[in-house]
C-alpha cells in the first residue's frame, strides 16, 4: 500500500499522479473515488485535496525525519483546497488546476478492509487484521470470544464483526518558521491533520477520536474528521452507525452506542 499511496515516496503511484496530474491505476481510482465520496458524507470535513496545505504547514516528509530540534522551515503559501478539482474515471485519475492529494487519512483503512475481504473470499470467518493500529476483526478469537482491542490509556474495546481506528495530534506534532520574501517569521505549533475549511492544522480542542464502524475505511475517515472538523465528523458518525470516543480537555466523552464496545 505505501509503494502506491504515500506522499514522500516518489515514485509512488499518487506522488507519480501530484507531479504528472493523471494516473492510470485501478487501486489508486478506487480509493481516491472513495475519498470523494467521504468528502460528501462528512459536508466537506474530509477532504484528499491537503496535500499541498500539508506541506506549506511542514509536513512534507516522513515523520521520522523531521527535523531533530522539532522546528520546520515552511512556504507561506498554499494554494487554496478547492481550486483542485479530480476526476476519477474508470482506472485513471486526473487532477485539474493546482494542488495535491494525500490519502494518509484513508489508505490505512482502505489497506485493512482488502486484506479483511480477500480473507472472507477465502472462507476465513475468525480473523483480526492490524494494519498500524487501523483493525478490523470478525468471529472470535482462540478462545471463541470477540477480539480484546487496545486503544492506549488502559483503554480496550471488544471488536468483532467491524473495525476500530484511531487518530490523534498528540504525537505527531512541530513547531514552524515560515520563510515570506526570504524572511523568516514566526510561525506556530503545528500538526498533521489539516482542517479543509482553513487549509491549516486543526484548532479543534478534541486531540485524539477513536472511532468504531462496519469498516475501517470508514472508520479511518471518520476519526481523521471527528479531528480536523468535530461538528461535521460528528454528525457523520452518527448518520453512518458509528461510535466515537474523543479526549478533549483531559477528559474522554464518547457518542451513545461507544459504552457497548468498552471492556
Amino acid at each position: 500500500a505505501e509503494q502506491r499511496f504515500s506522499r514522500f515516496l516518489v515514485g509512488s503511484s499518487l506522488s507519480l499522479l501530484n507531479r504528472d496530474r493523471v494516473r492510470r491505476d485501478s487501486a489508486l481510482a478506487e480509493i481516491v473515488r472513495y475519498a470523494l465520496a467521504m468528502h460528501e458524507v462528512t459536508d466537506g470535513a474530509f477532504d484528499a485535496r491537503v496535500g499541498a496545505a500539508m506541506n506549506a504547514a511542514g509536513y512534507d516528509r516522513t515523520f521520522e525525519r523531521l527535523p531533530s530540534d522539532g522546528v520546520v522551515q515552511t512556504l507561506a503559501f498554499a494554494p487554496p483546497i478547492a481550486a483542485l478539482h479530480i476526476d476519477v474515471n474508470d482506472d485513471e485519475v486526473r487532477l485539474d488546476s493546482v494542488g495535491t492529494i494525500d490519502l494518509g487519512g484513508i489508505a490505512k483503512g482502505w489497506t485493512v478492509d482488502r486484506v479483511s475481504d480477500a480473507l472472507e473470499r477465502a472462507g476465513c470467518r475468525n480473523y483480526l487484521v492490524d494494519g498500524g493500529g487501523d483493525i478490523r476483526a470478525a468471529g472470535c478469537d482462540e478462545r471463541g470470544e470477540p477480539w480484546v482491542v487496545g486503544i492506549g490509556e488502559g483503554l480496550a474495546v471488544r471488536l468483532q464483526d467491524a473495525a476500530v481506528c484511531t487518530s490523534s495530534t498528540r504525537r505527531r506534532r512541530w513547531s514552524t518558521r515560515r520563510v515570506a520574501n526570504a524572511t523568516d517569521t514566526a510561525g506556530m505549533d503545528a500538526h498533521h491533520i489539516i482542517d479543509p475549511a482553513t487549509g491549516a492544522p486543526s484548532r479543534s480542542a478534541i486531540v485524539e477520536a477513536v472511532v468504531i464502524a462496519d469498516r475501517a475505511t470508514l472508520a479511518d475517515v471518520l476519526a481523521t474528521t471527528v479531528i480536523a472538523a468535530p461538528d461535521r465528523g460528528l454528525r457523520a458518525v452518527d448518520a453512518r452507525g458509528a461510535s466515537a470516543l474523543v479526549l478533549q480537555a483531559g477528559r474522554w466523552e464518547m457518542t451513545p452506542g461507544m459504552e457497548r464496545w468498552l471492556t
